[in-house]
């Protein structure tokens, strides 16, 4: 009997262990689904009031990834498009074309009441939005390509014509060398020739160093033309970022009230992807973290949408 009472525990506790995991699986579930949709809505919203429709650039984001930490808040990871097209992570050394003033960013569009579909007030089409995304880098990442290869060909062309120098000037040192042993052991008659073949080859040699001045400065004008093509793209790169980040918090001022199901004394984090300084051969993450009733006072015109980047914590990783 004591053998069968024990065989029943063993069989009926994991069972109970099972089946309330179960459930509490099934409410975890219940319980966050409201915030997950919310979550959806307002990376959709994020993408769409952050879309500048000038200069033929239908978006600044390429992907919006969004997830819940319990205890801590939500985190959106964006992407923006320029990570593969203006200002990736290039090894390469070339100069880039004047880049065109960065547009003014379109007024936000006025928020929505509290409990409104945020699809059907915005009507966000998608797949057009990621269309338009990447073309777009495709077009910035064959513009580059193009750039790279014929700043190349300048460069290689140096290359070649200093080297032919080098070659030539040897070629000068080396007759010279044999002339004047020559002309040491030479006679009268023959000394006389060889003193005119020397002062012709010194001539050559004039020339070719006035040749290897020219590259020199060739290349050291490149050199300086690229160096501060480089300093004029980081310099487009960080307004662009500034720009994108104002926006970003500008938008959550708006709609960050839709987080409802979001606990009071819980964050909200933005990760933009490689937008930060560069270090190790790699552009940092730029973190903006900003609290869910500082969000909630924005909305509410309490404090403004610079107020509100102000508080957030900052930092890049």
């Amino acid at each position: 009997m004591n053998k069968y009472k024990v065989l029943s525990s063993s069989i009926v506790l994991p069972c109970m262990l099972m089946s309330t995991a179960l459930l509490a699986a099934e409410q975890g579930t219940e319980q966050y689904s409201g915030l997950h949709k919310q979550l959806s809505i307002m990376s959709d919203i994020i993408k769409s009031s952050v879309t500048d429709k000038s200069a033929n650039q239908l978006s600044k984001i390429n992907s919006i990834e969004s997830t819940y930490l319990r205890g801590q808040g939500v985190v959106f990871t964006i992407s923006s498009a320029a990570n593969n097209s203006q200002w990736g992570n290039y090894s390469f050394n070339f100069s880039m074309p004047e880049m065109p003033t960065l547009p003014e960013m379109p007024a936000a569009p006025i928020a929505p009441e509290v409990n409104q579909n945020f699809h059907e007030k915005f009507d966000i089409d998608i797949n057009q939005t990621v269309s338009h995304a990447m073309e777009s880098a495709a077009v910035g990442y064959e513009r580059i390509v193009e750039i790279f290869e014929h700043n190349r060909d300048k460069t290689r062309e140096l290359r070649e014509e200093q080297r032919e120098l080098a070659y030539n000037l040897r070629d000068v040192e080396r007759e010279k060398r044999d002339l004047n042993y020559q002309l040491a052991r030479a006679s009268d008659e023959r000394k006389a020739e060889i003193i005119k073949d020397l002062k012709s080859l010194e001539k050559q040699e004039s020339k070719l160093n006035e040749d290897k001045v020219k590259i020199t400065d060739k290349a050291n004008d490149l050199a300086k033309k690229q160096k501060a093509e480089q300093s004029k793209r980081i310099e487009h790169r960080a307004q662009y970022y500034q720009q994108l980040t104002v926006k970003l918090t500008e938008t959550l001022c708006l709609y960050g009230n839709g987080l409802k199901e979001l606990p009071k004394q819980e964050h909200v984090s933005v990760i933009l992807k490689s937008a930060g300084e560069q270090s190790s051969g790699r552009y940092k993450d730029s973190i903006l973290v900003f609290t869910k009733e500082d969000i909630a006072s924005c909305s509410a015109d309490k404090i403004s949408a610079a107020k509100l980047m102000e508080k957030s914590q900052a930092y890049q990783f």
